[in-house]
């Protein structure tokens, strides 16, 4: 623990870190919604506009 700064000294704070644990939650939460879209083909819908996409032959 030679080297350990405290959490004050690194300029964090209560009300810091609880947004940061607060948008952390968030954004772990989106990406948990959102990861069923995560193949090929949702993402291609959702680049074109959620159009269907047409197999070529």
């Amino acid at each position: 623990m030679i080297f350990s700064i405290s959490m004050s000294e690194m300029g964090l704070n209560p009300f810091l870190l609880a947004s940061l644990l607060i948008i952390g939650l968030f954004f772990l939460i989106a990406f948990i919604f959102t990861s069923r879209n995560m193949d090929v083909e949702g993402l291609l819908e959702t680049l074109y506009g959620n159009k269907k996409l047409e197999e070529k032959d």
